[in-house]
């Protein structure tokens, strides 16, 4: 008998067709023509097979289903598994109670682990497959897989109910010694299980991901050409980390402190958090940076394109060759699988493109270093305000999620190419 990974655990296979309807009239036809007995049983036994997942998953009814004494095991084994015991002897006949009960623990969580991966992975016509080509060999159980007698037994239609279907499968792991002889499929099935629930929690966190970025791309005014810098950078005192009433420490146009958590709240901190032009390196409130940018120009004829606030350093209008660490990151968009992918919803879904998707990465960066600056800042005065803390660690959140969509798997290439933004100037 087969007992090949790839029939137990195949890898995870692409969306199935869209109606479970229209594939099983194109294997109808097929089979109703030459086989209408097959068919008919097929069907049945799928039928039977949803009712069994249903109550699969009603873990305390089908986990007390198979909670059964050593005596009361070994009695359906010889039920099921009457014919010659010299070829095929019976297993649980000459174990102990305590190695029948090692041996049913196994079994079961065995079965429950390859129930949970089927029913999470197999479609529709990989089911069908399986039970036509079982139904066709019924009768002559030697030439059985291991898989086929499993689901036979899964949905026998000689058994009246879900519960005593889950039983005759369990029984069949448990004669068989599946939980041994398979034991690197249950493995390779829990931690694809593992991955399944993890992906979908990051489908779930995607698509929020999603409406984050495009959100911040109808709001991006000043990301292209200023990002944030660490607060340390503010001040030149030697020996002073701090930049709470210091000059330095605040928004040369509003004269707000960049760092003060008793007047502001984190979300306004945040929102005006200094930031570097890159044009001449000034170094000014955002939130103030974009009022200018809005401010309607006094007469656009002579002055076409805004300056600094605080130079006349054009900032508008001004060509500039992009920055190392932008033409790394447009690679790494155009090479990670999963960075296309989200390039491609972006595009169809919300009209993006690539150059502004490496500004709404931008402003990603940026919005990082001002969270991670303002966390720390609030840690340093001892992080009581656990308010403060929970906004700060939630936006984070939501930026790993962005990170997330544009491929980064960890921190180390995107911190380079952060910190590389960062330090890089147009002058």
């Amino acid at each position: 008998m087969s007992t090949g990974l790839d029939d137990w655990a195949p890898p995870v296979s692409q969306p199935a067709p869209a109606t479970a309807e229209g594939r099983l009239l194109q294997y109808s036809q097929g089979l109703a023509s030459s086989f209408p007995s097959v068919y008919e049983m097929v069907r049945l036994r799928l039928r039977n097979l949803r009712g069994l997942r249903k109550f699969e998953k009603e873990a305390d009814r089908s986990r007390q289903a198979l909670s059964m004494t050593p005596g009361e095991l070994r009695k359906p084994e010889r039920q099921h598994f009457p014919f010659d015991t010299s070829k095929h002897p019976l297993r649980l006949a000459d174990m102990s109670d305590e190695q029948v009960r090692q041996a049913a623990e196994a079994a079961q969580a065995w079965l429950f682990t390859m129930l949970d991966y089927h029913g999470r992975t197999m479609n529709r016509d990989q089911e069908m497959r399986l039970f036509r080509l079982a139904v066709e060999k019924e009768g002559r159980r030697d030439v059985l897989t291991d898989q086929e007698q499993l689901y036979m037994a899964l949905s026998d239609p000689g058994l009246t109910s879900p519960e005593d279907r889950l039983k005759a499968g369990f029984m069949i792991v448990l004669h068989g010694n599946l939980a041994e002889k398979l034991q690197d499929v249950s493995e390779v099935a829990s931690r694809r299980i593992q991955c399944l629930i993890h992906e979908s929690y990051m489908d779930a966190g995607m698509m929020d991901a999603f409406d984050h970025i495009a959100d911040r791309m109808e709001f991006i005014k000043v990301d292209h050409f200023a990002c944030a810098i660490p607060l340390s950078l503010l001040t030149t005192i030697a020996g002073n980390t701090s930049v709470i009433d210091d000059n330095a420490g605040c928004c040369p146009i509003c004269q707000n402190s960049y760092t003060d958590l008793s007047e502001f709240t984190v979300e306004e901190l945040l929102a005006d958090y200094p930031v570097r032009i890159k044009y001449c390196g000034h170094v000014v409130g955002k939130a103030c940076l974009e009022q200018w940018m809005m401010t309607p120009k006094i007469d656009e004829a002579k002055y076409p394109h805004r300056t600094c606030p605080l130079c006349r350093v054009k900032i508008e209008g001004v060509e500039t060759p992009a920055p190392p660490a932008l033409l790394s990151l447009r690679n790494h968009l155009l090479a990670d699988g999963r960075a296309l992918k989200s390039l491609r919803k972006l595009m169809y879904e919300f009209g993006v493109h690539v150059e502004e998707s490496i500004e709404a990465i931008s402003a990603c960066m940026s919005e990082e270093i001002a969270c991670l600056e303002l966390l720390a800042e609030v840690e340093r005065r001892g992080g009581d305000d656990k308010e403060q803390k929970m906004v700060l660690k939630g936006r984070l959140d939501q930026l790993n999620q962005e990170k997330w969509v544009w491929g980064f798997k960890g921190d180390g290439v995107w911190k380079q190419l952060r910190d590389g933004w960062m330090n890089s100037t147009y002058s």
